[in-house]
């Protein structure tokens, strides 16, 4: 299955998310993404169950600003996109 991924991003995991996963322990409680780009691994993890918190970070400030947005004020970000 094909996750859905907000932000194309050049450098995504997202394709091999699927196998990088196979490594994870069981019961991770939390799990803590610090070059977020497109936070492909925290998307995966959350859709397979791998994890139950999720922190992500990045340098990028613009980038994080709007995966705050996506994630804390989603009806936001739509009206914005659809205006």
């Amino acid at each position: 299955m094909k996750l859905p991924h907000p932000i194309p991003y050049q450098g995504s995991k997202r394709n091999l998310a699927g196998q990088i996963m196979r490594f994870y322990p069981e019961g991770v409680g939390r799990l803590i993404e610090p070059f977020a780009g497109s936070a492909a691994m925290t998307i995966a993890s959350a859709f397979y169950f791998k994890a139950n918190r999720f922190i992500i970070n990045d340098i990028n400030k613009p980038l994080i600003q709007l995966w705050d947005c996506i994630i804390n004020n989603p009806k936001t970000i739509s009206k914005r996109y659809r205006d």
